[in-house]
């Protein structure tokens, strides 16, 4: 399986705390399946927007350089790729546009896109046509725990008309953040509007790198076919930048 949105770099944001840490997910997430992640730390190191305080991608690739070499030395097969949480504001798009925000894989094709928590901007339609007018993908990243959304879901299908695509988190729909999200999870689900599915892992305990158990979930409402292609042919186009 694929996975392309992990916070398993460590020391970043408020994913992995420390290198033990960032193995110990690695060994997880390869036990469970999973053998290609794409670290997407988030773009800033708070959750508040602080154009001094970023993850950019200098940073980033430095800190998967050490991965990579301490996975390679513990003998982890896991390949790890870069990307980056990217939170939908003014100042993020003009670090995209100044080559500090990472897409994925570097790619310049897809980028993971974060809401805002409680709203949608006005210009979310302009953003998304000047997204793709620069030959990038919006994915957009766990839309059943956004408020809007579980109360109108038709706002994500006017984002997926608009040429988006949409992550599911796993465990969202195995129930971890609560029965609200998990009956948006199915029903997104089950309407077609969820692409991709994701771990959006953070640690070892409460948010980790699993997604057997929610392909399991997925089988029983698309069967079983499209359910493995949200974690593996369809993923794959994302890392190797190939179209939909």
């Amino acid at each position: 399986m694929i996975d392309i949105h992990a916070h398993i770099l460590p020391g970043l944001d408020d994913g992995a705390r420390s290198w033990e840490e960032s193995l110990e997910m690695a060994r997880m997430a390869v036990a469970d399946g999973i053998r290609v992640m794409v670290a997407t730390p988030h773009l800033y190191k708070s959750r508040s927007i602080d154009p001094g305080q970023i993850n950019g991608k200098e940073i980033v690739c430095d800190r998967l350089a050490l991965l990579r070499e301490k996975l390679a030395a513990a003998e982890i097969p896991l390949e790890v790729l870069p990307g980056c949480d990217f939170p939908l504001g003014f100042e993020s798009l003009q670090l995209l546009a100044q080559d500090l925000a990472l897409t994925i894989n570097d790619a310049r094709r897809y980028l993971l896109v974060e809401l805002p928590d409680t709203a949608l901007p006005p210009a979310l339609d302009d953003i998304c046509f000047q997204l793709q007018s620069q030959g990038l993908t919006p994915i957009i990243t766990h839309p059943e725990r956004h408020f809007l959304i579980q109360e109108r879901p038709q706002k994500l299908r006017r984002l997926l008309d608009l040429g988006c695509l949409a992550q599911l988190t796993g465990s969202s729909l195995t129930g971890w953040f609560g029965r609200r999200v998990k009956k948006t999870s199915r029903h997104l689900v089950k309407a077609g509007y969820i692409q991709l599915l994701a771990t959006d892992a953070h640690n070892t305990r409460s948010r980790p790198p699993v997604l057997s158990q929610a392909v399991k979930a997925l089988s029983r409402l698309v069967g079983e076919t499209q359910a493995r292609a949200m974690v593996t042919y369809f993923p794959e186009k994302v890392i190797k930048g190939e179209p939909f």
